[in-house]
């Protein structure tokens, strides 16, 4: 199979999706949720969230931050802005109004066949409890890959 690798301009077509809307499914590239995430392998589904919709905790939305599409984990809320950090980041939170939410993570299609349920609450947890151990990322992170 030969892999290609297109712009975050192709995730705007998907943000248009969810406006309107409609799921959509992309495989994500990158290493910014990883190892809940395996970019480049991973096919994820985001369901639209409505305007006013609320975030649940340790949720995983997909908005746009400073003209990029990303999906990374919700960490809390200062005001009117929405913390965001990759479950594979050790420092950048990424600030986002509300109204740049677009969608949520539902589905992660691995290549195995098996399916996570992002909704779940389990594994909400789990990513409650990975972000606690943001101290030892660093070491945590490259004992991952090698396991991966």
């Amino acid at each position: 199979m030969r892999k290609l690798v297109v712009a975050n301009d192709f995730l705007a077509e998907a943000a248009e999706v969810l406006r309107q809307g409609k799921r959509v499914k992309v495989r994500i590239d990158g290493q910014s949720m990883f190892p809940f995430i395996i970019g480049g392998k991973d096919v994820v589904e985001i369901d639209p969230l409505p305007a006013d919709g609320e975030l649940p905790a340790w949720c995983c939305p997909f908005y746009q931050w400073e003209g990029k599409y990303m999906v990374h984990r919700y960490i809390g809320r200062e005001g009117d802005e929405c913390l965001m950090l990759g479950d594979g980041n050790l420092y950048r939170i990424e600030r986002v109004k509300r109204s740049e939410v677009l969608g949520l993570l539902r589905y992660i299609y691995r290549p195995d066949g098996s399916v996570q349920d992002c909704t779940d609450s389990r594994w909400l947890k789990r990513g409650a409890l990975w972000y606690k151990l943001k101290p030892i990322r660093r070491i945590l992170l490259p004992l991952f890959r090698i396991i991966k």
